[in-house]
């Protein structure tokens, strides 16, 4: 059956760390596609810096050459606050008999416990970790380590078999990149140009983006 990745975030803006873990992702889970969502309102964390709009143009600009990744807007269209549950109870609607992964990295996944509804998050999809390698993946939760002992799985093919319910760790060459980092750069006019594509970043300069905040 068809297996479809999931990485959200705010993507503000989006730069080659997210790229390279989609593709990355794809290529090692032999993925069918990864769709990109842009979240609207985070629920723990501070709202993006760029617009709605903005950050659909850059993603779009981004990831134009890139057949196997798409764009999801399901999250900015709703106009609410961004709970991965409901996304994935809408995209489990949408793919009835697909396997969904949603990706994340390491330090998301380590705090996924504090999520809404986090222990009901694999009866829609799978979950993909990704960790440095060579690095294990620090669990600070006694619940989380126990989550992780009743379903993880080290068969890529159980997550082509199963719709859902399973923990994959995945290693990934990770870049050091936030978009924190490059919101930061902007705004002391320091140079960005190896940390995102060039398309991305002329639209950032020709709309005046994070130049004036951090």
């Amino acid at each position: 059956m068809p297996l479809i990745g999931i990485l959200g975030g705010t993507f503000d803006p989006i730069h080659y760390g997210h790229i390279r873990l989609a593709l990355e992702a794809m290529q090692q889970l032999k993925l069918d596609q990864v769709r990109l969502i842009p979240l609207n309102i985070p629920p723990h964390r501070s709202r993006p810096v760029a617009s709605a709009a903005h950050r659909y143009a850059m993603l779009e600009l981004a990831i134009h050459d890139e057949a196997q990744l798409s764009i999801d807007l399901r999250e900015l269209d709703s106009n609410e606050v961004s709970y991965t549950i409901n996304t994935l109870k809408s995209l489990r609607q949408e793919f009835k008999n697909d396997s969904l992964c949603l990706i994340l990295g390491d330090d998301a996944f380590n705090k996924i416990d504090s999520w809404k509804e986090w222990e009901r998050l694999l009866d829609y999809a799978h979950i993909i970790v990704a960790n440095r390698p060579g690095e294990s993946v620090g669990i600070a939760s006694s619940r989380l380590k126990d989550w992780i002992e009743r379903h993880q799985t080290k068969e890529i093919e159980t997550l082509r078999k199963n719709l859902s319910g399973n923990i994959y760790f995945i290693e990934i060459p990770m870049l050091d990149i936030s978009s924190s980092m490059i919101r930061q750069l902007l705004s002391n006019n320091e140079s960005v140009e190896k940390l995102l594509p060039p398309a991305t970043l002329t639209y950032i300069k020709n709309n005046h983006l994070y130049m004036d905040t951090a």
